[in-house]
């Protein structure tokens, strides 16, 4: 059960604060609550699959790739996102963001803006370096838009269409090669 008895003005410790709702993500945008329903399996098998994949790759590099983990951005701003990569191993509730490297969101019909125009904006405003948006919203195999920060905005730096094997860099050390069509197909 919630404790929220106002519309707005809630910060990071109220978010923190919050007992976790099953079937529900609560994000804090602006010092208000909002909250999106947990994500449907073919766009959770996505993010799984990606997890996996990164956190296999950065290992070796004493960092770690993680899902629906929070990520603290300011005082009034805490998001869910799919895939975060840390720049070390987090043993906390939640991240900040100077600790995120890579941002990863999947898109759903429901957070389309938000993970087109919102979250990157966050993000690059943040200081995150990298931003990838996976794009299954009327397709039936995934495409990956791969940004980079560059001068406090994400530009894009690759596109991974399903079908392909393409590189991408997860950091300025670490890339990762895969097909974007291995993250929904099934195992046989």
């Amino acid at each position: 059960m919630t404790t929220a008895r106002r519309l707005d003005g809630y910060t990071l410790d109220d978010w923190e604060s919050l007992d976790p709702q099953e079937g529900r993500r609560i994000e804090l945008v602006d010092g208000r609550f909002v909250v999106n329903a947990a994500p449907a399996m073919r766009h959770q098998r996505v993010a799984d699959r990606l997890q996996t994949l990164l956190d296999a790759a950065v290992a070796r590099e004493g960092m770690e790739a993680l899902t629906a983990i929070a990520v603290r951005l300011d005082r009034t701003l805490g998001y869910i996102p799919d895939v975060v990569v840390t720049s070390e191993f987090i043993d906390a509730g939640s991240v900040d963001v100077r600790d995120v490297t890579l941002v990863v969101e999947v898109v759903s019909p429901s957070t389309k803006k938000n993970d087109r125009l919102e979250k990157p904006a966050a993000f690059a405003a943040a200081g995150v370096e990298r931003y990838w948006r996976v794009e299954m919203v009327g397709v039936v195999d995934p495409t990956i838009y791969c940004y980079e920060l560059d001068e406090g905005a994400y530009s894009l730096v690759a596109t991974l269409t399903s079908g392909a094997a393409g590189t991408v860099a997860i950091t300025s050390t670490v890339s990762v090669t895969f097909d974007p069509a291995d993250l929904t197909r099934g195992r046989r």
